[in-house]
């Protein structure tokens, strides 16, 4: 994507490719976890695959600048809905002493999904074009639009779908009950946007070729880490996991800050048990304070937090990197600090919930 909108004369916007998608993302979670719990979790996950469907279609005939950078926004609502549905689905079904196990699973399968396409992406679009890449991502998510159509809604007291629910007030924003894990999500979550943005330009500064890699390696890391730490936050707690997996997030911080090839590459594997231990651990976190009532909104909450994170991470490096290699130790250095007050917090909430207990 950097390299698209460079092609098309955007090179000054390549943090908006981020930027936008999430801030889009994150302003359509309010609604889909109140519908989430009103109308279903099927119905939630099924929009968000046909406006990726819808996209897709549409990015080869939207060529500017500006018209991408529009398309880009109204996709963030494919992330807005279906990965909202899709975790209040599994909160339905999963036991509360499983849920961080199979939120790590269904985090291993997001992280297949996102490294073959960073995997395969390149070689698709040098095969084929970037165009047929476009159409061919529809593709699979109209695939997963079938699948959904297979299952069985979990929501037992649900409604028709009516206009008034699109109405939108402060609880269903913001969710005071998953106030902890959101702070935590959304310091973390800045050096994911900053990898997002910034990856691409890493990678060619030092000379590798395959602009993927990096995020391969992190991926695979990401999967190898919940495979065998996705009981962790069942056995000791979600909030010392996340202590954990922060404490990973500043070392990737420190490492990248160096701008060396080597530790470009460690990094790829600390950034993979970062994210593998945080993000289901986060997620059981946030199920766990919703306890069965009004799940999607508390969800809703944690991905807003996700997406803010995401968003201040992408618009922020850019902003910071400016085209020049030299301020790679800048933006990482600044990233390992945001985690570190993450850290912080969790060390306090740890401690504080002792002294309740």
């Amino acid at each position: 994507m950097p390299d698209y909108i460079t092609s098309l004369g955007g090179e000054d916007y390549k943090g908006y490719i981020i930027g936008v998608f999430t801030i889009a993302a994150a302003l359509s979670r309010p609604i889909s976890g109140k519908l989430a719990d009103i109308i279903g979790r099927l119905p939630v996950m099924i929009f968000g695959g046909l406006v990726c469907v819808v996209m897709s279609i549409l990015y080869p005939l939207f060529t500017t600048v500006f018209a991408f950078l529009a398309l880009r926004f109204f996709h963030g609502m494919s992330t807005g809905f279906t990965p909202t549905g899709t975790t209040a689905y599994l909160a339905d079904i999963i036991p509360k002493e499983r849920r961080g196990e199979a939120l790590g699973l269904l985090g291993v399968m997001n992280n297949i999904g996102f490294m073959a396409g960073n995997a395969l992406s390149s070689v698709f679009t040098n095969a084929l074009g970037i165009n047929n890449l476009f159409y061919f991502s529809g593709f699979l998510a109209f695939i997963s639009i079938a699948i959904v159509f297979r299952m069985k809604e979990t929501l037992v007291e649900k409604q028709k779908f009516k206009l008034k629910h699109l109405i939108i007030n402060r609880q269903d924003v913001w969710d005071k009950r998953a106030m902890s894990p959101a702070i935590v999500m959304l310091l973390t979550t800045t050096m994911f946007g900053s990898l997002l943005t910034l990856i691409p330009d890493y990678s060619t500064h030092l000379g590798i070729l395959n602009k993927g890699l990096f995020l391969s390696i992190m991926t695979v890391s990401t999967i190898l880490t919940r495979l065998t730490t996705g009981k962790m936050s069942d056995k000791i707690g979600r909030a010392i996991t996340c202590a954990f997996g922060t404490s990973f997030w500043i070392i990737s911080g420190i490492l990248l800050a160096f701008n060396n090839l080597p530790l470009f590459y460690v990094a790829g594997i600390t950034c993979g048990i970062a994210s593998g231990i945080n993000s289901p651990a986060l997620f059981a976190w946030a199920v766990d304070v919703a306890d069965g009532v009004r799940a999607g909104r508390a969800l809703a909450t944690l991905f807003i937090a996700l997406e803010i994170g995401i968003s201040i991470g992408a618009f922020s490096s850019a902003a910071i990197y400016q085209n020049n290699a030299a301020n790679f130790v800048y933006v990482f250095g600044a990233v390992a600090i945001l985690n570190g007050v993450a850290l912080l917090y969790l060390i306090t909430y740890t401690k504080r919930f002792k002294m309740q207990s």
